[in-house]
């Protein structure tokens, strides 16, 4: 499976609450959903030379497929990597890490 995605789905809501949704179309980078079991797992990141460490978090109380939830911590999400709504993401996961970047948005959205 591929070991990279792109996250174009960052939301002013998202943005307010330093949070990353993971949509079912990039769930397969991060740790498998158990439905009906909700579990959060500490992943390492690194953005740029920055290591750090996130919180995922998948599955739901009622058994039905969520996204998941990343979140970087408001330090990491405003200052390190400045994430504003309509920003692109890519993560590549490789060797039990994953490596952020911010990708160029194309379409003229962010000032």
């Amino acid at each position: 499976m591929n070991n990279k995605i792109l996250i174009k789905n960052i939301t002013t809501n998202d943005e307010s609450s330093k949070k990353i949704r993971i949509v079912v179309a990039n769930k397969h980078l991060f740790p498998i959903e158990e439905k009906g079991v909700p579990k959060t797992y500490r992943l390492n990141f690194i953005y740029l030379d920055n290591e750090f460490k996130a919180k995922y978090t998948i599955g739901s109380k009622d058994g039905k497929s969520r996204s998941g939830v990343l979140i970087l911590g408001s330090d990491v999400y405003d200052n390190l990597i400045k994430i504003n709504a309509k920003d692109i993401l890519k993560i590549v996961k490789e060797n039990n890490k994953y490596t952020i970047s911010k990708e160029k948005n194309t379409f003229g959205n962010n000032a």
